[in-house]
């Protein structure tokens, strides 16, 4: 990007009216600033150099700078971004980006403030921001499952939109600064709805806006969805139906033959019981294979709290822990695809 690219001083035949209309920023200007920058109704009073030092777009437009009109007897630059998103972007070159919050109400700051310094090309604090955003859309799946834990109530209950970004906001996002690594997480998290719902997109509460998907992503994320469901359906077929249990099972030698059959029954059950995906319907994580998978393991130790009995789907010790190893690698597998199954080249990732 260079000067060209922006509506400068000498190329706005309203700077004047700009200059006289605005209002002086409440908290970024300062006494021994030598340049003013001028975005919609505000402007403030800050310092060259360290515009240049954080900003090289910001330098290469100053030392372009001629005939400048002046305010407050200092030279202005007027920018084409709202005075709000001017106000973010300066702080976080002043004070650092402490004031950033990473959910949902916080968002529209956020995102505003990485497509400034992503335009500005102020790399350090972008990296800052973009570290801090990727603990919630990771690359890694240990990532991914401390997130999820994260938005999961004490009853089991998921609820990720009462406290993060919608994943559309994210797609969209990402796209904009041309962040790849953030799109896999975000691409599956938006699986998880119907598909009616990613296509119809969703109304901010904090902006009123209705946001949608590009076409080309919401094609992507389709394609990804019925990928996955495949792959789930692959580990059910594969995994657990007609599953035998492990030649250490601690009841094969039981003298009973429906004590003998225990671990088998439970596969069985636990088969039945991902197919309905009733726990996916009361926890609200339905169409989710990462969490269905570890479902069917979380299974085997539950005790059955509705009945206060035994649960017909606990097994053995060493029935769950080799089944468990089963899960593991193929929740591995299932995370290693996602950027394969939404057609992004991501390295590296997981």
């Amino acid at each position: 990007m260079n000067a060209a690219d922006f509506s400068t001083n000498r190329h706005s035949a309203n700077v004047q009216m700009a200059m006289h209309m605005a209002s002086k920023h409440t908290d970024l200007c300062f006494n021994d600033g030598n340049i003013v920058l001028l975005a919609g109704m505000s402007y403030f009073l800050v310092h060259q150099g360290l515009l240049a030092r954080h900003s090289e777009v910001l330098d290469e437009l100053m030392r372009s700078m001629d005939n400048t009109p002046t305010l407050e007897d200092r030279p202005v630059l007027t920018l084409p971004d709202s005075s709000t998103d001017v106000a973010h972007f300066l702080k976080a070159m002043y004070d650092g980006i402490s004031f950033l919050t990473y959910n949902s109400e916080g968002f529209p700051t956020l995102s505003g403030l990485l497509r400034m310094l992503t335009k500005y090309k102020v790399h350090h604090l972008r990296n800052d921001v973009l570290r801090g955003l990727s603990n919630y859309w990771p690359t890694t799946l240990t990532q991914w499952d401390t997130r999820e834990a994260s938005v999961t109530g004490q009853d089991g209950t998921y609820t990720p939109r009462d406290s993060l970004p919608h994943p559309i906001e994210i797609i969209n996002l990402a796209r904009e600064i041309d962040y790849l690594p953030l799109l896999p997480s975000a691409m599956y998290d938006l699986t998880r709805s119907t598909p009616s719902e990613a296509a119809i997109g969703f109304v901010s509460p904090f902006t009123g806006v209705n946001v949608r998907l590009e076409y080309a992503d919401l094609l992507t994320v389709l394609k990804g969805r019925e990928q996955a469901s495949r792959f789930f359906s692959t580990f059910i077929v594969n995994n657990l139906e007609g599953r035998q249990p492990s030649q250490w099972c601690l009841r094969r030698k039981d003298g009973h033959p429906i004590n003998k059959r225990t671990c088998q029954i439970a596969f069985e059950a636990i088969t039945f019981e991902l197919l309905r995906d009733i726990n996916g319907i009361i926890s609200n994580r339905t169409s989710d294979p990462l969490y269905a998978m570890a479902e069917a393991e979380q299974m085997q130790i539950r005790d059955d709290l509705l009945n206060s009995e035994v649960s017909p789907m606990k097994t053995c010790e060493h029935c769950r822990v080799e089944f468990g190893a089963v899960v593991d690698a193929a929740k591995e597998d299932f995370w290693k695809k996602l950027p394969k199954w939404f057609d992004i080249d991501v390295s590296p990732w997981g």
